[in-house]
C-alpha cells in the first residue's frame, strides 16, 4: 500500500511558481495617472468645443439673412383666386428657411375647396417652392341660386369666372359645401359618375367639331338627355345609362354622314338601341 502512494506521488507534475509582477515606482504610477487625467481632460474639452461651435452655428443659421426666405415660386392652374394664394405668400416672407413649417401652410392651402394636391420644398439658401394642384370645373350646377363648378372627382367648386362648361340639371343635391363630394346618397353618388363619363368622353372625342355639349338632363336617371348645339341648333340627344364612349363615338360617325343642312334640322337622336346607323331613331325639324 505504502509503495503504491509512492508511485503515485512520482507521477505528480508540480507546476513551476510563477513570480509576483513587479511593482511599478510611484513616480511611474503618478505619471500613468497624470496622463489618463490629461486625456479625459482633453476629450472634455473638444466635446465643449464643439457644443458651443453648433450653438454658434445655428445662431448664425437662424438669425443670417442669408436663409430668409425672400422668394416663394407658385406653380399653379391659375383657376385659384390669387388672391387666396398671394395671401399665404406674404405671411412666410422674411421666415428662417430651417424654421418654416412646410406642413402649416401645406394645411392651409389644402383647406381651400379648389385645391386638390400641394407640394412644397425647400429651395436653399432662401427660396420656396409650392407646386398646387388645382381642382379644374368640367361641368356646372345650379345650387342654392347659385352657380357652381364640379370636377372630375364631384367635388363641388366656385366658378370664378363665366363659362360655356356643360350645365347638369335634374340632379337632387342636399347639404353639400364646397370642396365636398356630391355624394348625398347611392343613387346621386352614380348619377355623377355616369355625368363625369359623359364629359370626359365628350371631351376626348371630336364632337367639338361639330358642336359643344350644352346640357346634361339627369332628371330620368334611367335615360340621361343631353343638349348638344351643333351649328346653332340645339339637338336631344338620348343616351341611356351606360356605354357612353361608344354611343358618342356612334353620335360623331353619325354627325360626319350627314350634310350641314341636315345637322342644321335635326330635332333629337335615339341613342340607346344599337350602333347601327341605319337603325338609330333620328328625327328632323319641318
Amino acid at each position: 500500500m505504502k509503495s503504491r502512494k509512492i508511485k503515485l506521488r512520482k507521477n505528480v507534475k508540480i507546476a513551476p511558481r510563477v513570480s509576483a509582477a513587479p511593482r511599478l515606482p510611484k513616480k511611474a504610477i503618478i505619471k500613468k495617472r497624470i496622463s489618463q487625467i490629461s486625456k479625459i481632460a482633453a476629450l472634455f474639452l473638444i466635446i465643449c468645443a464643439s457644443f458651443f461651435t453648433v450653438l454658434e452655428l445655428k445662431k448664425f443659421i437662424i438669425h443670417s439673412n442669408c436663409f430668409r426666405i425672400n422668394d416663394v415660386i407658385v406653380n399653379n392652374d391659375k383657376f385659384l383666386d390669387n388672391v387666396v394664394v398671394l395671401k399665404e405668400i406674404n405671411n412666410i416672407k422674411g421666415v428662417n428657411i430651417f424654421t418654416f413649417d412646410i406642413n402649416r401652410l401645406r394645411s392651409r392651402y389644402e383647406a381651400l375647396p379648389d385645391v386638390k394636391t400641394v407640394i412644397i420644398e425647400r429651395s436653399f439658401p432662401n427660396a420656396i417652392l409650392v407646386d398646387i394642384t388645382e381642382r379644374i370645373p368640367i361641368g356646372q350646377i345650379s345650387y342654392r341660386r347659385n352657380i357652381y363648378g364640379i370636377d372630375e372627382d364631384g367635388v363641388i367648386i366656385k366658378l370664378n369666372r363665366s363659362s360655356v362648361l356643360p350645365k347638369i340639371t335634374g340632379l337632387k343635391i342636399k347639404n353639400v359645401d364646397l370642396g365636398e363630394k356630391l355624394t348625398s346618397n347611392q343613387e346621386t353618388s352614380e348619377l355623377i359618375k355616369e355625368i363625369i363619363a359623359i364629359i370626359k368622353a365628350y371631351n376626348m372625342g371630336k364632337l367639338v367639331e361639330f358642336g359643344s355639349l350644352k346640357n346634361i338632363n339627369v332628371k330620368r336617371s334611367k335615360n340621361l338627355i343631353l343638349d348638344f348645339m351643333c351649328q346653332d341648333n340645339e339637338i336631344k340627344i338620348k343616351i341611356g345609362k351606360t356605354g357612353f364612349e361608344e354611343k358618342l363615338a356612334t353620335l360623331e360617325d353619325l354627325l360626319s354622314r350627314l350634310k350641314q343642312t341636315q345637322r342644321k334640322k335635326l330635332l333629337y337622336i335615339d341613342l340607346r338601341f344599337g350602333e347601327d346607323l341605319n337603325t338609330i331613331p333620328v328625327k328632323y325639324r319641318k
